[in-house]
């Protein structure tokens, strides 16, 4: 598999490695992130193991299906502050566009530059014609983020991994 870094103005998408299970677990674990709802967890909290299978499965999903998430690196900084890209679960025909981003970076636009960029790389570089983003209602930093890159509401859905109620953004290769 040989998927080439995508760069942006201020970041840098690179396929995940061993070592940002730490900036993983530290982003996707953070409090504020949990109880906001800005992230669904398919696992119960867990340390650097639980962050290093993330990984793991990140990398097989790019190697199963040609397309996954990357890690998102500031490159003013070179740490890595998120991931995005793109999800399939086994049992369904979505293709699920996610970003997340440390919240010690929130507010700066790196979310929308980071699924901008994972987007333009979909339609020229990837057989994706339509990506869906699952949000919960009150997040409305991610529906900005979802409307900002031309999604549109699609509908509502309850959640499989949590139980909860989710809008559904979408939108297909050419903006229809």
């Amino acid at each position: 598999m040989s998927v080439l870094p995508i760069e942006t103005e201020r970041l840098l998408l690179r396929l995940p490695v061993t070592d940002d299970a730490d900036p993983f677990v530290g982003i996707h674990q953070d409090p504020e992130v949990i109880a906001l709802k800005h992230v669904t967890l398919t696992a119960p909290p867990g340390g650097i193991e639980l962050g290093a299978r993330n990984v793991d499965r990140m990398l097989r999903h790019w190697n199963r299906r040609g397309y996954g998430q990357w890690a998102v690196v500031e490159r003013a900084t070179a740490r890595v502050i998120g991931c995005v890209g793109f999800l399939q679960l086994d049992d369904s025909p979505d293709i699920e566009l996610g970003w997340i981003i440390h919240r010690s970076r929130w507010g700066n636009g790196f979310a929308t530059e980071a699924a901008r960029a994972a987007l333009d790389w979909a339609w020229s570089a990837s057989p994706i014609d339509h990506v869906k983003s699952f949000i919960a209602p009150d997040n409305l930093a991610s529906i900005r983020v979802a409307t900002k890159i031309g999604e549109r509401l699609e509908g509502e859905s309850v959640s499989p991994a949590s139980g909860e109620n989710v809008l559904i953004y979408g939108i297909r290769k050419g903006g229809a």
